[in-house]
């Protein structure tokens, strides 16, 4: 009996001490990247013809995006961050989950097939993408509400507007590897965004070493 008790007290005091590191750890996570999104977010962008001629001779592997394919919405002309994927068609609950959720001044690549037959992005959407810190959103598709969408403050970019809404039936693939626009899209890649067109990186461009020692990750 004595020997079940202390038994169970052990368990406990393990049970307790592992709730606290895991609470400890996951709140240091969530402390890093808010700071890492305010600190992105007062980060002053060049240009991506100053970051290519900056970057022309680096050992990073630099992107660029088709020309002439996407079109400008949201206030935001210029826009960057994390890159994090949803690859869907004609479908969009997992785009409405995925921007629900913190942003931390990432980007969402949405590849919706190129589909120009409904609209997977709309205001509501877009707004939950700037209530929750999202810094854009990338659409291989199509978005409506556009002229709601073109007073937010948040960078958009799309194939183009169709008025008519997508399904909600069928789930999309988070994390997937996007490939469109001649550019392969991974998560945790970066994404660079102005009136030129769109740069991807394997790695965070100008300055953000800075970014990332201000908030203690490197």
């Amino acid at each position: 009996m004595i020997a079940a008790a202390t038994s169970r007290l052990a368990f406990s005091i393990y049970s307790s001490l592992l709730n606290k590191s895991i609470t400890s750890s996951t709140s240091k996570t969530t402390a890093i990247m808010t700071k890492r999104m305010k600190a992105t977010s007062n980060f002053q962008l060049p240009t991506l013809a100053d970051l290519c001629d900056d970057h022309v001779n680096s050992p990073t592997r630099l992107s660029v995006v088709e020309p002439g394919l996407f079109f400008q919405f949201g206030k935001l002309p210029r826009f960057y961050g994390q890159i994090q994927t949803v690859r869907c068609f004609e479908s969009n609950p997992t785009v409405r989950e995925v921007l629900s959720s913190p942003g931390y001044h990432q980007v969402l690549v949405v590849d919706g097939g190129g589909s120009k037959r409904v609209a997977i992005m709309g205001d509501q959407i877009a707004k939950l993408a700037v209530d929750n810190n999202w810094a854009g959103v990338i659409v291989n598709g199509c978005i409506r509400d556009s002229a709601i969408i073109n007073e937010l403050n948040i960078g958009v970019r799309a194939l183009g507007t169709h008025p008519v809404k997508s399904l909600k039936t069928y789930p999309g693939e988070k994390n997937a590897k996007c490939n469109f626009g001649g550019v392969e899209f991974v998560a945790g890649q970066w994404v660079y965004v102005d009136e030129d067109g769109i740069l991807v990186s394997e790695t965070p461009l100008h300055g953000h070493e800075n970014v990332n020692r201000l908030v203690g990750v490197i």
